[in-house]
């Protein structure tokens, strides 16, 4: 997938005029993107338009005009956009019992190379850009970034793919299974197609 360059980012003043408009289409896109993994974890399979958005609230937000801060948060933000070869989700962990949370995410330290994408005979394991450099062993976050990479079979088996696609936990502490609706398997496919 194509990154974002500073091309692509409207001035405050004239994004202001647009935004409601962009809010429908970015909650159009979430709908179809987003999924539920268990009781505990939902999460968001990225696109251009839905990190985009993400900046573009916060240039909104902060007034930011500085062209250098504004390439910061590009290589930032870019850095959630997927590869042609893989999907981007972010794994939100949503306990609103803050104790409640903090105890179970002690209990899945790891989480995210343990959440997959199966289908037929396929699954594709997770993992997380930059997580090894983590000092963490006790504790977890609730939000993190994942990517799933597809070897060249796996890719062009999930794009003819018919049947169900699940996103499975299976960290040792705790396992889930849940099936992708359609929707979502067809924008997914798409996706991966260009």
């Amino acid at each position: 997938m194509k990154k974002i360059s500073r091309e692509d980012l409207i001035p405050v003043a004239e994004y202001d005029k647009l935004a409601d408009r962009f809010l429908k289409e970015v909650i159009h896109e979430k709908r179809i993107r987003r999924t539920k993994l268990n009781d505990r974890m939902t999460g968001l399979f990225e696109t251009k338009l839905t990190i985009w958005y993400q900046i573009m609230e916060m240039i909104r937000a902060e007034r930011i005009e500085d062209e250098t801060y504004l390439e910061e948060m590009l290589d930032v933000y870019n850095e959630l956009i997927p590869e042609d070869h893989e999907f981007s989700m972010t794994l939100f962990i949503e306990i609103p019992n803050q104790q409640e949370l903090r105890e179970f995410n002690k209990t899945i330290v790891g989480i995210e190379n343990h959440v997959e994408l199966a289908f037929g005979e396929h699954t594709i394991r997770s993992y997380e850009p930059g997580a090894d450099e983590d000092d963490e062993d006790h504790y977890t976050q609730s939000v993190h970034y994942l990517r799933f990479p597809f070897t060249p079979d796996q890719k062009d088996a999930f794009l003819h793919e018919q049947g169900n696609v699940f996103i499975k936990v299976t960290h040792p502490n705790f396992q889930s299974e849940y099936p992708l609706n359609k929707e979502l398997v067809l924008s997914l496919q798409k996706e991966l197609q260009a």
